[in-house]
C-alpha cells in the first residue's frame, strides 16, 4: 500500500490532539482512526503501533527545538544575545507545538514506562548544553552574575518558560511581547532599582 504524506500528517495531527487532551494510555487506535478518517487497521500501514506515533511526534518536536537552538547559537554574537534567543525560541516551540508540549509535560510516566522518554532525554541533554554554554560564557565575560550557579539560572528559566503553558494571563501577550517580558524579568528582576 502506498503511503500518503497528507494522510500520515493527518494521523499525527489527530493523535497529538487526542494524546494531549485525553492522555496517551486511554486514547485508542480506533479513536485515532476515527479522528483522522482512517480505518483503525489502516493506521498500521503508517505506524507500527500507538507508541510509534508518540515517538514520531516527540521526535519532530525535539528536532525542531534542536534546529532552532543550533541556529541561535550560530548567529548570536554575545552570551546574552544567545540566552535571549533561547528564551524566544523556547516560547516559539511551545506556541507552535502545543500538543507535543502537553504530552511531554503530562504523560512523563507513560513515556518512561514505555521506553519513549530515553530519546527525548538524550535530545534534552544537548538542548541543556546550549543554555549552560551561553550562561557560562556570560559569567566568564562578566555579563552574568558569578554568584548564581549557571545550573540554577538555567533550571529557573527553563522550568518557568515551560510552565507558562498553564498560565491564564499568557494569552494576553503576543509571542514577541511575552518573550521580551520574560527576558526583562530574568535579566533585570522584579525590583525597580537594584536594592537586593
Amino acid at each position: 500500500m502506498t503511503q500518503s504524506p497528507d494522510r500520515k500528517a493527518k494521523i499525527l495531527e489527530c493523535s497529538a490532539e487526542l494524546f494531549a487532551t485525553k492522555g496517551i494510555s486511554v486514547t485508542t487506535v480506533r479513536e485515532i482512526g476515527d479522528a483522522a478518517g482512517v480505518f483503525s487497521g489502516s493506521l498500521y500501514h503508517y505506524f507500527k503501533s500507538k507508541n510509534a506515533i508518540v515517538a514520531e511526534l516527540l521526535g519532530v518536536f525535539m528536532r525542531d527545538i534542536e534546529t532552532r537552538f543550533d541556529l541561535i547559537e550560530a548567529t548570536s554574537s554575545t552570551p546574552d544575545e544567545t540566552v535571549r534567543g533561547l528564551i524566544r525560541e523556547t516560547l516559539t516551540v511551545i506556541e507552535l507545538h502545543p500538543h507535543p508540549t502537553a504530552i511531554y509535560q503530562n504523560d512523563r510516566n507513560y513515556l518512561r514506562d514505555h521506553g519513549l522518554l530515553d530519546p527525548v532525554d538524550s535530545a534534552s541533554r544537548g538542548i541543556r548544553e546550549h543554555w549552560l554554554s551561553a550562561i557560562r560564557r556570560g559569567v566568564e565575560s562578566g555579563v552574568f552574575r558569578s554568584d548564581i550557579a549557571p545550573e540554577i539560572f538555567y533550571r529557573t528559566v527553563r522550568d518557568t518558560l515551560w510552565s507558562t503553558t498553564h498560565w491564564p494571563d499568557r494569552k494576553q501577550y503576543s509571542l514577541e511581547e511575552f518573550s521580551e517580558l520574560m527576558t526583562v524579568l530574568f535579566f533585570r528582576g522584579f525590583c525597580e532599582s537594584p536594592t537586593v
